[in-house]
């Protein structure tokens, strides 16, 4: 904050201020369950589901108080090759700092309206920290 904070100065007018605050992390994890056409691996599928959503939800495709769609992420894991039906979708928050998570426990089912997933009103980010172990899915036979 420092080093912006100077670099800043070289261009602002005396009359101008500039605030820089904290961002709040809020480390987020996420369980799915799917089904898969007949004919195709299930682990091979979950592997690609896995790496879609982590793609979407890497720290650099998220932004701060960028809303996270539900919607969205079920339209992700339905183009995955092999998926035909995506069951439910849970996203929940991790805090554990001995875990080597943020610490900020934020409420994600009442953050949710209408399966948009806001952040809070101050300056904050969803993270995906590890997301090798923080993304589970499932496939479910009948």
């Amino acid at each position: 904050k420092q080093n912006l904070k100077q670099y800043l100065s070289q261009y602002r007018m005396m009359t101008d201020a500039v605030n820089i605050k904290n961002g709040f992390i809020v480390n987020i994890g996420l369980d799915f369950r799917i089904t898969t056409t007949p004919g195709f691996n299930g682990n091979e599928v979950l592997v690609k589901c896995i790496a879609a959503l982590q793609q979407r939800l890497g720290i650099d495709n998220m932004q701060f108080n960028q809303p996270i769609v539900e919607k969205e992420l079920y339209l992700i894991l339905s183009a995955v090759e092999g998926v035909q039906n995506v069951m439910d979708i849970d996203m929940f928050n991790l805090f554990k700092t001995e875990d080597g998570y943020s610490g900020n426990v934020y409420p994600i089912p009442a953050a949710t309206r209408d399966g948009i997933i806001y952040p809070s009103t101050d300056p904050s980010i969803f993270e995906l920290k590890y997301p090798d172990k923080d993304i589970r899915g499932q496939v479910v036979t009948y």
